[in-house]
């Protein structure tokens, strides 16, 4: 009977050790077996966006360099979900990479992009992306369970609607103006006077084409390839936020890879932001060009009208630093950085 026990108990110890009994983490996630890593990648803009095109250069750079150990899906449209739900998707780890605008999700300190009227032009933004700052405030998606490996130009964002022109702020009084989750959006159109409508990006098209919502405001580019152009009757050339392009993984997924696969992914996503700057700044004249054509009425404001509304969101700062999102230091620093001071 005790032999029979000791056996019993041997094959258990062994079974013990085999399993991983010491405390050893499991090991990196690899394509070494010759499978290739899968990774998801999921947007909302349309396959003929600046973003859907520097996509693909992505995923070509990544298989390449990782000689087929790593395989990039992308699936644009919001195939994958809403924004909010991919956001979540990659927190969860039910998604590896995502890119698109629903900042305060990634981190609050995205904002310190969002004040309006605060870059004058992209070098402007690009400039702090690239910087310590820029670098400190990716870093802050740690916080909310997501890595954001780049920061790149999101586009400059102007006004349309169906209900008159938008010459001052005083046009902007009472009218429902689409925006997405952003705070920073919401609190800009409140200070001009507009009522925010909340609507996901994809079903912005229907809300502007059945009244649900009166105008919205987006880039050209976003303007022109979801067609919300053929909805709307004016638009105003204001360019009153530039917001930044993070550029998402999941950080369980990615914190997995082996290290050199974590290099590339990591190269790759400053591949897919400077491609997407420089196409985003050479097709800009392209899509307005577009919308002009379209017969929308355009109006740009002149410098006075222009300082009316700079002056109309000034409150959109205080709000913001007295909320803590950032501090007035940080917003200088930024400052400093955007224009060489």
């Amino acid at each position: 009977m005790k032999k029979v026990l000791f056996v019993v108990l041997a094959f258990v110890f062994a079974g013990f050790l085999f399993a991983g009994g010491s405390k050893e983490t499991a090991p990196a996630k690899t394509a070494n077996s010759g499978k290739p890593v899968i990774m998801k990648f999921g947007h909302s803009m349309p396959t003929d966006s600046t973003r859907h095109e520097a996509l693909l250069k992505f995923k070509e750079y990544v298989e390449q360099k990782s000689g087929g150990r790593l395989k990039v899906e992308i699936y644009p449209s919001g195939q994958l979900g809403k924004e909010s739900e991919m956001i979540e998707a990659i927190k969860t780890g039910v998604q590896e990479g995502y890119l698109g605008g629903v900042f305060d999700a990634l981190t609050p300190k995205l904002n310190l992009y969002l004040m309006p009227f605060f870059f004058e032009k992209q070098e402007d933004l690009v400039r702090v992306t690239k910087s310590p700052i820029g670098a400190a405030i990716a870093k802050d998606g740690d916080t909310y369970g997501v890595k954001i490996l780049a920061v790149g130009d999101g586009g400059s964002r102007h006004f349309t609607n169906n209900v008159r022109p938008i010459r001052t702020p005083a046009d902007m009084k009472g009218l429902k103006m689409r925006t997405p989750p952003i705070e920073s959006i919401i609190k800009c159109m409140e200070a001009l006077g507009a009522n925010p409508v909340s609507i996901p990006y994809g079903e912005t098209y229907m809300a502007l084409k059945t009244g649900v919502a009166d105008g919205q405001e987006n880039p050209f580019m976003n303007i022109a390839t979801m067609k919300f152009h053929e909805v709307q009757k004016y638009l105003t050339v204001i360019n009153y936020q530039f917001h930044p392009e993070p550029f998402c993984v999941s950080p369980g997924w990615f914190n997995k890879l082996d290290k050199d696969l974590q290099q590339i992914i990591t190269d790759g996503a400053w591949v897919y932001t400077d491609l997407q700057n420089k196409l985003r700044l050479e097709t800009n004249e392209k899509w307005f060009k577009v919308i002009k054509d379209s017969g929308i009425q355009v109006y740009v404001p002149t410098a006075a009208e222009r300082q009316m509304f700079i002056d109309a969101c000034k409150p959109v700062y205080d709000y913001f630093i007295n909320k803590g999102t950032f501090s007035r230091q940080e917003l200088e620093e930024v400052k400093k950085v955007a224009f060489n001071k």
